[in-house]
């Protein structure tokens, strides 16, 4: 037993995984891996000089099993006496809310969850116990799903504050460790069900390549993804210093400009959109998912994709717009009062009556003046719509809402979220961009309304 201890030893010390009067915590499931996470950090604790604490959380699916490994995990860590946090978080409802599977909702929150206690305490360091079959399943799966270099890199030892010091453990080692120190642990029946990609895996495939192929999978693969790893991270660098040129940060969206794209050889442009959804979306995409995206750029402006149900990709002119899908807001019309102030999405919109000698114009597209002589009090706010209007100001004669737009060369998902006030069932502004014309401040008015979007 002393060889396995000493194999995880080697690996911390090679991976630079634990630094001097680290606070480490450790996240306890109460299962064989965790616990003996907990008992090895605790064990080595005064080697390392370090101080160990452990959080459990509760996904609140398993209803009586869940509640007795919790108690689990807090009466052994009170047996170490170590700070112990435990949390309860509905996650089949998160899943549900977030469109994501039950898997992926409890990752999520997990590692906000962990960040989150391991920020507010002061520890330096989050200790999970993935092994070394976790880093195989891991490669395997994303290697069926075509998730590129990046996914069959696996699981790395260290990732920000996140450190793996067992993952050079296979699971029968782990097991033979406890079963030989006589420690307990808890076992969660759902692991043995198939209902999950990853313990499909784990009973069904994996086994049978063990059995047939290599007996010796998870230590291969181990080592296959350490070299993964290595060449992905030349590749990112090479992606890094490419995007750079590529793609513009705005406020709630990316911007990536296909003749920069095109500037590239083809071979790139799958590994250009995964680091951009890896570093900008945290999300990893397919083999698929790019050749919907490489799809997009040859297509007609507005034509667009969604990846997961959450992002979506806009092709513009020469561009693709990328952005988290916002949740259209309930937005028929908004009612807005002389002297009021109402919010639009994220910015305010105000109507006030100033004095002439207040009435300063100048470039500024969100502050207009207006003839309050013939306004009613009630303004509307709300999208255009299609055949809507207006005379523009310094036009002749009127022109729909939609060529206006089109001629400003307005985007089409901006397009679709653009404004316009309305005063007696008449268009008075497409807010941001143009007045309409008969509402004119003349010689003759006394009157004067300010409209200010800020």
């Amino acid at each position: 037993m002393k060889k396995i201890e000493q194999k995880v030893l080697k690996f911390i010390n090679e991976k630079n995984l634990i630094d001097k009067n680290d606070k480490v915590l450790v996240a306890l499931s109460g299962g064989p891996d965790s616990v003996f996470l907990l008992y090895f950090l605790k064990k080595y604790s005064p080697k390392f000089k370090i101080t160990v604490g452990a959080v459990h959380l509760n996904h609140l699916l398993r209803g009586l099993h869940a509640d007795k490994d919790e108690l689990f995990c807090k009466q052994l860590s009170k047996k170490f006496s170590i700070p112990f946090y435990s949390l309860r978080k509905n996650v089949k409802s998160f899943a549900s809310k977030e469109k994501v599977s039950t898997e992926e909702a409890g990752r999520i929150i997990r590692y906000k969850e962990f960040e989150r206690i391991a920020l507010e305490k002061g520890f330096t360091k989050i200790v999970t116990a993935h092994n070394c079959d976790d880093n195989a399943e891991t490669v395997l799966l994303n290697l069926v799903k075509g998730a590129g270099l990046q996914g069959i890199s696996g699981i790395p030892p260290l990732r920000e504050k996140i450190i793996r010091p067992i993952l050079v453990l296979t699971k029968e080692e782990i097991l033979n460790y406890l079963k030989f120190f006589k420690i307990k642990y808890r076992t969660d029946i759902t692991n043995l069900e198939d209902d999950y990609e990853r313990n499909f895996l784990r009973n069904q495939v994996i086994p049978l390549i063990k059995k047939r192929l290599n007996p010796s999978l998870s230590n291969t693969l181990l080592k296959s993804s350490e070299i993964f790893r290595d060449i992905n991270s030349v590749v990112k660098k090479k992606i890094d210093s490419i995007t750079g040129n590529i793609i513009t940060k705005k406020k709630d969206h990316i911007s990536l400009s296909i003749t920069e794209l095109k500037k590239n050889v083809k071979e790139y442009w799958s590994e250009i959109f995964r680091f951009i959804f890896e570093k900008e979306f945290k999300t990893q995409i397919s083999f698929d998912d790019c050749k919907k995206i490489i799809s997009l750029i040859d297509k007609q402006a507005g034509k667009n994709i969604q990846i997961f149900n959450k992002i979506k990709v806009i092709k513009e002119r020469n561009e693709l717009i990328i952005q988290r899908k916002k949740s259209e807001p309930d937005l028929k019309h908004l009612i807005i009062n002389k002297g009021e102030k109402i919010k639009i999405d994220d910015k305010k919109l105000s109507i006030i009556e100033v004095e002439k000698n207040e009435s300063s114009f100048g470039f500024n597209k969100n502050i207009e003046f207006i003839s309050g002589d013939i306004t009613n009090k009630n303004f509307i706010v709300r999208r255009w719509r299609p055949g809507d209007r207006f005379y523009p100001f310094g036009m002749k004669g009127s022109k729909k809402v939609s060529d206006f737009l089109n001629e400003k060369k307005i985007s089409s998902f901006k397009k679709k979220e653009q404004m316009i006030l309305l005063n007696n069932n008449r268009i008075v502004w497409v807010i941001g961009l143009r007045l309409d014309n008969r509402f004119r401040i003349n010689s003759s008015t006394k009157k004067i309304l300010e409209l200010c979007l800020s």
